[in-house]
This record gives structure tokens, sequence and C-alpha cells, in this order.
């Protein structure tokens, strides 16, 4: 059995059970994942005994080619998505559907225009927990997605230069990502310099130059169907002629958000709870006295989108299970110096993990 259907079996195992006799995928993305299939505009019927793509002419080639093995109904133009769905479902005599809990309320109250007889009940979480694990294939794709990430970093520390602006660094990671194989980044890149460091996801201002401070952070990773997300903290050869006065030490900061990856890695394994690899690396940061200064969750999962189950973070309800591909990134930020962000990509095992990126943790990469 192919991952497709294996997928599709699991999505569909419990419907009896739940009262549902029918599904209805409408998230891009879930879609994708069941179906295989890659276009937009879709969505996905689901029954213990049947699926159907609906889709339109755009896509009919990429549905037979993408979708071989599944039912696919092409709706005219004079037809909406949730008129052909809502047809598809009629068809397949469904009564109690249902809806992924993404879905707009537009599209849920088309639906239930459309089918007054049927009932429609929001299904929270089904197909995004099961993404969380991922299958051999899926390990395969993000594995080549690191390898992806890490070639376009390695292409882009020689090219930077004192006279780049944020917007210039942000647009050449993008550049290198793509040149390295990638379709995209998993993410516009977040290239900030200096003080602009303590801003998690500071925006590219294409009026600071990497030549005005000692530091750069650097988010980024890659779209390869599947995605990467790595973060990396470098000092540069640049920088202001005095500290501020009060600044932390670059180094010891470094030390510190390194040891709290350490930390928070040897806590993973299949089995501990997410918020407890989270507790992890505070402790390092708390015995510094420097807690107050991670501002965010460790991590989350990655997949075929940048942030999936599970959560990495302190109010957590997730296990972590073999399986899971999630990332660790502990911080420190000093508003008005800067910040320092490792983060890595890590597969969940039964005893442990593996640490899936191979780019050396050096503050000096760009010396």
């Amino acid at each position: 059995m192919d991952y497709l259907t294996a997928r599709r079996q699991t999505a569909v195992r419990d419907l009896k059970a739940a009262g549902h006799d029918a599904f209805l995928v409408t998230s891009p993305t879930n879609v994708r994942y069941l179906s295989g299939f890659g276009g937009e505009a879709a969505y996905l019927a689901l029954t213990p005994k049947k699926t159907v793509l609906v889709t339109d002419a755009r896509f009919a080639d990429q549905a037979a080619e993408e979708c071989p093995d599944i039912e696919v109904v092409i709706r005219p133009h004079t037809q909406t998505l949730d008129q052909a769905a809502a047809a598809t479902l009629g068809r397949l005599k469904a009564k109690v559907i249902g809806l992924e809990g993404s879905t707009t309320l537009g599209t849920a109250e088309s639906l239930a225009g459309a089918l007054p007889a049927a009932t429609f009940t929001a299904v929270h979480g089904r197909v995004e927990t099961l993404r969380a694990v991922k299958d051999a294939g899926e390990l395969k794709r993000i594995r080549h997605a690191v390898a992806v990430a890490e070639r376009a970093f390695r292409s882009f520390v020689p090219h930077a230069r004192g006279a780049d602006s944020e917007k210039d660094l942000h647009d050449a990671m993008e550049s290198f990502l793509r040149r390295a194989g990638a379709v995209s980044g998993s993410f516009p890149p977040i290239t900030a310099v200096g003080e602009r460091a303590a801003r998690p996801h500071a925006v590219p201002d294409p009026g600071v130059r990497l030549a005005s401070a000692g530091l750069l952070l650097i988010d980024w990773g890659a779209d390869c169907g599947y995605v990467s997300d790595l973060t990396r903290t470098v000092k540069t050869p640049f920088g202001p002629a005095r500290k501020p006065k009060g600044s932390p030490d670059f180094d010891r900061v470094y030390a510190l958000v390194c040891a709290a990856q350490d930390a928070a890695a040897a806590a993973v394994r299949a089995g501990v709870a997410a918020k407890d690899v989270d507790a992890a690396a505070r402790r390092v940061f708390a015995a510094a006295g420097v807690e107050g200064k991670f501002t965010h969750g460790l991590g989350h999962g990655i997949g075929l989108d940048v942030h999936e189950l599970p959560r990495v973070r302190a109010d957590s309800t997730c296990t972590l299970e073999a399986g899971n591909v999630i990332t660790l990134e502990p911080a420190l930020y000093f508003p008005g110096w800067g910040g320092v962000r490792i983060e890595d990509d890590y597969l969940v095992t039964a005893d442990g993990c593996e640490r899936l990126s191979t780019l050396p943790r050096d503050p000096e990469l760009l010396l």
C-alpha cells in the first residue's frame, strides 16, 4: 500500500465511530497530504469507500497526473468550488459531514444551504495530527530540504559584504536558496543586524547595513515540497567603536543559547511532553538569571508547512512521538543591543533524537 492510500484510510478510519459518513477536506495543505495534488482551489471528499477530488479545468491534467487512483471532478467555470463540493457530497449520499475546523464560515454556510438535509460538524485537527508523524518518504524530503538550506547558507556567507543592507541580505538568501534547489524559501528570510536582532521576526530594513553592527541573525529555510527551518547568529568584523554601557557579552549570551539547545535536545524522546522539552531550555536561562529574555516558544513541528504539530512550548499539550520532526530554537533578546537565536531541525526517535541539520554552531562564520 502506498503512503497516500494509507493516509486516507487512517483519516476516515474513525468516521463512523464519530457519527460521520463523510469528511470534507478544504485546507490546500491537507488536500495535498492526502491526495498528492499540489494545485490550488481543490477540496477532497472522503468516505469509508470513496475519495473524490474536486477542482477545476485549470488543473485537469495536473490532477490526472498526480492523483491517478482518485476520482476527479472537474467543475465547470459556471459553478463555484463550494457548489461542486456540495453536488459531490450529495451524490455520495452524505448525511452527516465533518468539516475541517479551518473551513471558512462562508464555505460552511454555502454547503449547508446547498444540502439542507445534511448535518455539518467541525472536525478539529484530524489531518494535522496525522501529519505530525512523518513516514519514510516525508523524512527523505525533509532531509533534502535541510541539505538545500545548508548549501544556500554556505553560498551566502562568502558573499556578505559590509555595504549590504538587511534587504540585500534577505534577497541574496532567497536567491541562493533557489540556486541550491529550493522552490522558494520556507518563509521570507529574517536578516536582522545588530540591535534589530532583538526582534524575533524583524522585517528586513533597506536602510540598515551589515557594517553598522557586530552581529547578524539570519533565519531561513528551503521549501522543496517539504520544508526546513534554521537560524544562525554570527559575529561580523564590524560594529560600533564603543559598546553601550550595560551591554551583555556576546560570547556569554551565545554560550547560554547553545547550552539551552543542548539541554532541550537531551530531553527529547518519544513519550516526553513537549512542554518538558521547553522547560529544559528555560532552566538553563533561569540558572543564569536571564529567563525573561527568552520570549517565545522553544520550537515547532515542520513538514509540508513551516509550523506544524507538535508545538514545543510551555503551554503545549502535545506529547512527542517517534517520527515527529521539530525545531529547537532557544534565544535571548536584549532590546537596544540585539539577540542570539540558534535553530536546528531534529527527528524524534524512540530513545532520543537525531539532529538533521549539520551546520556548525560557529559565531565567527563571517570573519
